[in-house]
C-alpha cells in the first residue's frame, strides 16, 4: 500500500496523463481557448472519474478552490490530498508530514505566470463516511486563478461560476488578511 505522499507523488506530468496512466492526478475538466475566451467541458474525463463502480451510487461533495492567481489554491489542496489520503489509510500517523517532505499533488510552483488553467479535478475520488454513517464521494477541484494578464474579467467570472455552481463547498482562497478589494472582486464575479 502506497503512503499518502507517495500515493500523490505518483501522479505523473499534466492534467491530462493521470486519467490515461490510471495513476492519482489532476484531470482538465473544463478546458480554456484563450484566443476566443471561451470554455469547453470535457465530458469523457468527467465521466471515467464520476462513474466509477465504488462511487457511482453515492452522493457527490465537490470541494473547489478559487481565488486569485498565485496565491495558493494548488497548494492548499495539496494539504487536503494529504488528509484524505491519510484517512484513507486509517490516519494511524502525522498526516502534516515531515516538516522537510515536499507536498505533491495539483500543480504548483512559485513565480508570477499561472500554472493552473480552466478546471480541474483530481481522479481519485475520496470515499468518506459522515458522522451519521452515510458514505459520500469527496471530489477535490482546483481552479484557474482568477485576474491574471491573459484573462478577461468575464474569464474569471466564467470560471469562478461554474465552480460555483459545480461544487457543494466553495473555498475563496485569501493568501493574507481579507481586504476591501478581495470584497470588490467577489462582487465582480457576483456581477457577471
Amino acid at each position: 500500500m502506497l503512503s499518502p505522499q507517495r500515493a500523490v507523488a505518483a501522479a505523473s506530468g499534466g492534467a491530462g496523463d493521470a486519467m490515461e496512466s490510471g495513476k492519482p492526478g489532476p484531470v482538465q475538466v473544463v478546458l480554456v481557448h484563450k484566443d476566443q475566451h471561451s470554455f469547453e467541458l470535457e465530458e469523457k474525463a468527467l465521466a471515467s472519474i464520476l462513474l466509477q463502480d465504488h462511487i457511482r451510487d453515492l452522493d457527490v461533495v465537490v470541494v473547489s478552490v478559487a481565488g486569485a492567481f498565485r496565491k495558493g489554491k494548488s497548494f492548499f489542496l495539496d494539504f487536503m490530498l494529504r488528509y484524505l489520503y491519510f484517512q484513507k489509510e486509517g490516519g494511524h500517523s502525522n498526516w502534516l508530514g515531515d516538516a522537510e517532505e515536499p507536498l505533491t499533488g495539483f500543480s504548483w510552483r512559485g513565480g508570477s505566470d499561472p500554472e493552473t488553467t480552466g478546471i480541474q479535478i483530481w481522479n481519485e475520488v475520496f470515499t468518506v463516511e459522515k458522522p451519521g454513517g452515510k458514505k459520500v464521494a469527496v471530489v477535490l477541484m482546483d481552479t484557474q486563478g482568477a485576474f491574471d494578464s491573459q484573462s478577461t474579467v468575464k474569464d474569471c467570472a466564467t470560471i469562478f461560476a461554474l465552480s460555483t455552481m459545480t461544487s457543494s463547498v466553495q473555498i475563496y482562497n485569501l493568501s493574507q488578511n481579507i481586504q476591501e478589494d478581495d470584497l470588490q472582486q467577489l462582487q465582480v464575479y457576483i456581477l457577471h
